[in-house]
């Protein structure tokens, strides 16, 4: 799917949500959140080629793919949780959206925490060295 197909299903879910909104608020929060897995998976179909090729370039450099992986993961997590705030702000629930972010955010430093430390073991390897 194309960003301009995309935008239409954005624009036309939007406008389905308006006109829902106003006669069945749960129809038009269901509506909201269908078009966000729908835009998720589309942008997640997109993105496989650049995926594939950060993965190659990654080898290329000498990376190891644990690198590259951890990078994807945290990625991953950063659409996840802004799909699922934007669905509680949407259905005006914007606290709990709040706490999605802050999981989002633990959820990313529990992600990369292996990096750092690999990275503060090569430090200090240098520093004594």
């Amino acid at each position: 799917m194309d960003i301009i197909s995309l935008a239409g299903v954005g624009i036309i879910s939007a406008v389905l949500c308006v006109i829902l909104r106003k006669h069945s608020p749960d129809a038009a929060l269901g509506v909201s959140i269908a078009c966000g897995v729908i835009v998720l998976f589309a942008v997640m179909k997109m993105l496989a080629p650049s995926v594939e090729a950060l993965s190659a370039l990654a080898d290329s450099a000498g990376i190891s793919g644990d690198f590259a992986a951890v990078m994807l993961k945290a990625l991953a997590v950063c659409y996840i949780t802004q799909l699922s705030a934007d669905a509680c702000r949407d259905a005006g629930e914007s606290a709990i959206a709040s706490k999605l972010e802050l999981a989002g955010r633990a959820a990313i430093v529990l992600i990369t925490l292996p990096v750092f430390t690999t990275l503060a073991e090569e430090v200090t390897k240098l520093l004594g060295a």
